[in-house]
Formats: structure tokens, sequence, C-alpha cells
């Protein structure tokens, strides 16, 4: 008869990932083990792998989760049948907030994502894809004819979300700048420019 799975195996899987998302973000990816993990949630090496059959499908399951909830923050914004400087400044915002509130798993996707398997990062990139598509599909309602190469909108996005995957390295929302203000700031240096 097959094992039954307990009322606590979500929360328990759980918190084994957010140990080893803290463990990675500290350590990287290739400097922590799953004895490591273990300790640092008190599992022991058995039932770290009745949770999860290596370290390695610990890292997928964390990045796959990281994007796939991201894009389930903006899809919504982006589909928004509104002014689209408005549109694009809620989608910035979205990015700003999501990424400082899930630091550590950002910065494991920024430095450990290239630990993943082959079809791993497929998957991840056909993930980051849909947010770039997203993204464009956003400039090209802001000026249709500007955007109307595909190249041109595919770098501009890239540009920006250059700028957004990097900001949770330096921003506090402790300082004089909310996250709806740096969200308008940097939708008018996207707009606008600098000068």
């Amino acid at each position: 008869m097959a094992r039954t799975k307990s009322e606590e195996f979500d929360h328990i899987k759980e918190h084994i990932l957010q140990c080893a998302t803290t463990l990675f973000a500290s350590k990287g990816f290739a400097n922590s083990n799953i004895i490591e993990i273990g300790k640092a949630c008190n599992a022991s090496k058995s039932r770290m792998y009745h949770y999860f059959p290596s370290k390695e499908s610990i890292l997928e399951t964390m990045l796959r989760a990281h994007v796939e909830d991201l894009l389930a923050v903006v899809s919504d914004i982006a589909e928004q049948d509104d002014d689209p400087a408005l549109v694009f400044e809620r989608y910035i915002r979205a990015h700003l907030e999501y990424y400082y509130q899930n630091s550590e798993r950002h910065s494991v996707l920024i430095q450990d994502a290239d630990h993943l398997s082959p079809k791993a990062r497929k998957d991840l990139k056909a993930a980051e894809t849909r947010l770039v598509t997203f993204l464009i599909a956003i400039l090209q309602r802001l000026n249709k004819e500007r955007y109307r190469e595909r190249n041109i909108a595919v770098a501009h996005a890239m540009l920006i979300y250059g700028m957004l995957n990097w900001t949770y390295t330096w921003y506090k929302p402790s300082g004089h700048l909310s996250f709806e203000t740096l969200a308008r700031e940097a939708t008018d240096l996207c707009l606008n420019g600098i000068s």
C-alpha cells in the first residue's frame, strides 16, 4: 500500500525551500550541501531526501516558483485596459516590490541559475520570455511606431529588465524613496530620459 501524504507535507516542503533559499543566497548553491540545508531546517538527511531527490531539485523548485509567482503578479497588470503609461508604471512597481520582498530567491536566480539542468534552464527561460513578452506589449502600446520592429522592442525590454533585476541590491524602502516614488522615477527615466 502506498504511503499517504502527511497533512504537513506542503508546509514542511516550503520550510525546506525557505531554509535552502537563505543558505544559497548567503553561501551560493555550489558551496552548500543537502546536510547543511537539513541542519538549517532541523531535518535529517533522510527526511530531506523524502521531500527532494537532490539539491538540484530544490534549486529547480525554488526558481520555478520564483518566476511563476512573478508571472502571476504581473500578468493581470500587463493586460489592463488603461493608459499605457500607468500600466507601465504599475508593471515597474510590481517588479520592484516583488524583487525586494523576495530578494533572497531573486539573488539565487541571478547567481545560481546556471546550475540548473538543461531542461530546467529551458523551462525557466520560457517563463522569463513570457515576462519580456508582457513588457514588449506594454511598450508597443506606449509607442506603436517606435516598437514596430521586434528587435528594438526586445532590446528596450531587456534594458529595462537589466535595471529592474539589480535594484534589489541597493534599494531600501525605509529611506526617502517609497516603492511608489521609485516606480514613478523609473517610469519617468524610461519614458522621458535623463534630460
